[in-house]
């Protein structure tokens, strides 16, 4: 009787453990994080799709260097769009600013926050800028960390969350 006590006791601990770390990770299903490894302060915007077609577009999220950050904890997507840019900085008589984002163009505003819808097309006072396609979900939620370097951008898909396994 003990035996079985133990045996059904065991069962329930690890049923327990393995509820508590498949929550722990669905905590950050879906997460679109990013990092910043320049050596400046740089700014991200990023575009996703809309239910019904389309896009938007919004920025901007200020990241000092070394700091990593959430773009924002409320969205589910199945892909994304990310751009980003540093501070502007003088070279001799001409200003450069660095900027992260190559492929498809998307509505920005660089002198303030912004969110533009059907973002493919120039609204209001935006102007199309390039942007980069992170990871596309299967399940319809990506969940991605996207670190920017001086050399560039490199992207790391997150795991989806473990399945609890059956007792038996």
């Amino acid at each position: 009787m003990s035996v079985s006590k133990t045996c059904a006791g065991g069962a329930l601990f690890a049923f327990l453990v393995g509820a508590l770390l498949a929550m722990a990770s669905s905590a950050n299903a879906g997460d679109i994080n990013f990092c910043n490894k320049t050596g400046a302060l740089i700014y991200i915007a990023i575009a996703y799709p809309q239910t019904g077609g389309g896009f938007l577009s919004r920025g901007w999220m200020s990241i000092d260097d070394g700091e990593c950050s959430i773009f924002d904890t409320a969205l589910h997507v199945p892909t994304f769009y990310f751009r980003a840019t540093g501070e502007w900085n003088r070279h001799g008589r001409t200003k450069e600013r660095p900027t992260w984002g190559k492929g498809k163009m998307f509505a920005v505003w660089d002198n303030d926050n912004f969110q533009y819808y059907n973002a493919e097309e120039r609204v209001l006072n935006s102007k199309l800028e390039e942007f980069t396609q992170g990871p596309t979900a299967d399940n319809g939620d990506v969940a991605a960390t996207v670190t920017f370097t001086p050399e560039g951008s490199e992207t790391t898909i997150s795991a989806p969350p473990p399945q609890p396994r059956e007792s038996k």
